[in-house]
């Protein structure tokens, strides 16, 4: 079994929270390298890529973290609407501790869509994984396929977009909004 390499994760987590906050491409692999505590030599071992791959690394990472949220959140008897509620509030708890706060994934995947393959393939993995969670539950609630399909992309769609307008306006007010769509959304 390979051992735990500190360096990987924690210039995973740092470059985390510098992409969330401020972009892919406002974050250099100085600042990530400075904040990490982490050399050169090491980032080059582990990503030898640089900079997209450890982006990847970060989308997966996070991608995945929240696929087992949302599944974990899913798996309980709530009326999804309810889940959907509760994610969101999630988000407003985020962005109300610190308004730079957001999506781990969006900021990286929309700067370096046409820049990076690598990030790009991670990111729709990602967003897809999600809309696939929630699919899969309405699916077990007899919502017949294409519509918990489109039903679930768009939830996706509304409270991403709701939290881009939600960062970029400095309060919670998009997010807000998503929770009364969202349960439109849901009704049948």
């Amino acid at each position: 079994m390979p051992r735990h390499d500190r360096s990987r994760t924690t210039l995973i987590d740092t470059a985390a929270t510098l992409f969330r906050r401020q972009g892919y491409a406002a974050t250099g692999l100085k600042q990530i390298l400075d904040e990490a505590g982490v050399k050169a030599g090491s980032l080059y071992h582990h990503f030898p890529q640089g900079k997209q791959q450890l982006a990847a690394a970060v989308v997966n990472g996070a991608g995945a973290a929240i696929e087992q949220l949302l599944c974990r959140f899913l798996a309980s008897d709530l009326p999804v609407a309810d889940i959907v509620d509760r994610w969101i509030d999630l988000l407003v708890g985020g962005l109300t501790a610190d308004r730079r706060d957001g999506c781990p994934i969006e900021p990286i995947a929309t700067e370096s869509v046409n820049a990076s393959p690598l990030v790009r393939e991670a990111s729709a993995r990602a967003f897809t994984s999600w809309c696939a969670a929630i699919e899969e539950r309405l699916r077990a609630e007899s919502w017949p396929a294409v519509e918990a399909k489109t039903a679930a992309v768009a939830l996706i769609s509304l409270i991403e977009g709701a939290l881009i307008l939600s960062r970029i306006a400095g309060n919670t007010a998009a997010l807000q909004a998503a929770k009364p769509a969202a349960r439109s959304l849901l009704r049948r």
